[in-house]
């Protein structure tokens, strides 16, 4: 499947023209998976296609990608770059794309991400044969921070669910305990828990890294609420097959109640994803082997679990004792680190 961004001028595209969409069939030659982007060189405007990503379990397309689809490209990117030609796509029109983003609030890593897709487009036209483009243009790039600093600290767990509305509660506290994503946490249904053994199995379509893994269920607050959530739904809705869910209905996006939790909360900059590094941070502190601790949380690589290993002061206390007590036997035994006077 396909879809356009622009209005192209061509014959062969008064289909686009009419619909503003482009649905014909991908070329026979392209078998690449996930996002794939050109530019159609013989159109007047700058004209991108994407191939969507199909999730194989069901023959759609994934939510991630619709989402790309209908937040990123058809709002922001088409009606901005959508009447440019190729050819006279500057680094100063890009620039004031940026400027446009920051401007409604938008973070410089929010436009590296929407720029990277337009810039996509152009490396795939540049490989096309023959080339859709012959020239690749700058695109300017804000460096960014790799190191995430967010956490939840225990003291703020303690009283963060007393403000959390009851139906979010199990998902809070699922999220703090595994480091488990959002949208892992959303698809969860009822027949991938298994109370007796203590786990949740989640399926490759329903994960990010796309293979299957197991997350355990903790005895106390996360055991507890998911009992809740299953008394309530077969007190009140035993068809609906969502663990976490309102009235029935996954949840997707509770942006709003979860802001006003934390402001109530005194943590007014708490994110969710936060969850994810708190429960990173609390299974190394606990003494939780690496490769399992990437297992729960679903990271693929050392080198992204080293972006959440966040050092406070508590971490740094810890060390300082355990310093102390390895040097205690040397300084007694030197008498103190103290010369002896005449």
């Amino acid at each position: 499947m396909w879809f356009g961004i622009g209005r192209p001028a061509g014959a062969a595209f008064a289909h686009d023209r009419a619909e503003g969409l482009s649905l014909a069939p991908l070329p026979a030659d392209d078998l690449s998976g996930g996002i794939r982007m050109y530019i159609d060189g013989e159109a007047r405007a700058l004209f991108c296609r994407v191939r969507l990503e199909i999730d194989t379990s069901t023959g759609q397309a994934t939510e991630e990608i619709g989402y790309v689809r209908k937040a990123v490209v058809e709002k922001n990117i088409r009606p901005f770059f959508g009447k440019i030609r190729a050819v006279k796509l500057t680094t100063d029109r890009m620039d004031a794309y940026r400027a446009k983003r920051k401007a409604e609030g938008r973070t410089d890593a929010t436009a590296n991400r929407e720029l990277s897709i337009v810039r996509t487009a152009f490396n795939n036209a540049r490989k096309r044969t023959p080339p859709k483009v012959n020239l690749v243009p700058y695109f300017p790039m804000i460096e960014e921070t790799t190191v995430r600093q967010g956490y939840l600290a225990d003291k703020v767990y303690a009283r963060l669910p007393d403000e959390l509305p009851q139906y979010l509660k199990a998902i809070f506290v699922c999220g703090y305990v595994t480091g488990m994503r959002k949208n892992e946490l959303a698809k969860i249904q009822w027949d991938q828990l298994e109370f007796d053994a203590g786990l949740i199995t989640l399926e490759n379509y329903r994960s990010k890294r796309k293979d299957p893994h197991t997350v355990p269920i903790l005895a106390g607050d996360m055991h507890d609420l998911l009992m809740a959530n299953r008394e309530d739904r077969q007190a009140n809705r035993p068809l609906s097959p969502w663990v976490f869910s309102l009235d029935g209905i996954p949840l997707k996006d509770f942006r709003t109640s979860w802001k006003h939790t934390c402001e109530r909360a005194g943590v007014p900059k708490l994110q969710f994803h936060d969850m994810r590094r708190t429960a990173v941070r609390n299974m190394r502190r606990a003494g939780v082997p690496q490769l399992i601790r990437m297992a729960i949380s679903g990271h693929k690589t050392d080198s992204m679990e080293r972006r959440y290993n966040i050092v406070d002061g508590e971490d740094l206390s810890i060390a300082k004792e355990l310093m102390e007590r390895r040097l205690k036997p040397a300084v007694t035994a030197s008498g103190g680190g103290k010369q002896k006077t005449a």
